[in-house]
């Protein structure tokens, strides 16, 4: 694809999607499609232009096509929502519309837990708003190993620290949730991508949170109260794909 052509990939907030899709719905002269596909299907060859990280979107992808008389239909935006859709299939504009509506207006309850060697910090949202909060920390040594401790002591050492630190935040995960009297739909984590990984390996978490992993991780520099405030935006917000001009 020439470079003055190149695919428009954005990040917006659920209310700028919510706006915009009045806003589409509203225009003149403008008739929708929406097509609700799941995760890893290929939409077909009008949408070529996506990368493959949208059509691999774990969350599915809502593939809205735009016509106004008498030019022919063509592909004009896809979105991967926050959370994963369900029934899939082809709709008129309105109806779609809606679909996506009430996926991104439903009151979902979410537990967040941003992660990197050192600190943390878990949450709970509510209809992205964080009801629940709690930050800390934990030395965690770097790789580089300074002189006068045996790679093996050290390797142990250090091992020791990430285990204290995965034991302290699933604690804090654990008694959070078991406080806490409402029910959590997804749970999200942010960080480090490897550290996460070691850590669910080591982690048991309470109410069936372990099967219900959101399908995005929250982008976080060095986790903290603003972080998570942070965190808690990006989690309720789709990614969109727009489609380049011809």
């Amino acid at each position: 694809m020439p470079a003055d052509q190149q695919v428009r990939q954005r990040l917006l907030s659920r209310t700028s999607v919510l706006e915009m899709l009045i806003d589409m719905e509203m225009e003149p002269g403008a008739r929708w499609q929406m097509r609700m596909t799941a995760p890893g299907v290929w939409p077909g060859d009008e949408w070529e232009w996506l990368p493959s990280s949208a059509v691999q979107s774990l969350s599915g992808l809502a593939l809205i096509t735009r016509s106004v008389a008498p030019a022919a239909p063509e592909p004009y935006l896809a979105i991967a929502p926050p959370f994963p859709l369900t029934g899939f299939g082809e709709f008129p504009g309105v109806t779609g519309f809606s679909k996506l509506s009430d996926l991104l207006k439903h009151p979902w309850t979410v537990a967040i837990i941003l992660l990197r060697l050192g600190r943390y910090s878990f949450g709970i949202a509510e209809d992205e708003r964080l009801t629940v909060h709690k930050t800390g920390s934990r030395y965690v040594k770097n790789r580089q190993r300074k002189g006068g401790q045996s790679a093996s002591r050290f390797v142990r050492n250090r091992e020791k620290a990430i285990q204290q630190l995965f034991d302290e935040v699933a604690e804090v995960a654990r008694s959070r949730i078991a406080e806490y009297e409402g029910h959590i739909d997804w749970l999200v984590f942010g960080g480090d991508r490897n550290v996460i990984l070691q850590f669910m390996k080591r982690l048991t978490l309470p109410d069936g949170l372990a099967d219900r992993v959101a399908p995005w991780r929250a982008p976080v520099d060095r986790p903290g109260i603003d972080e998570l405030e942070k965190a808690v935006v990006s989690v309720w917000s789709c990614r969109a794909w727009e489609r380049p001009a011809s």
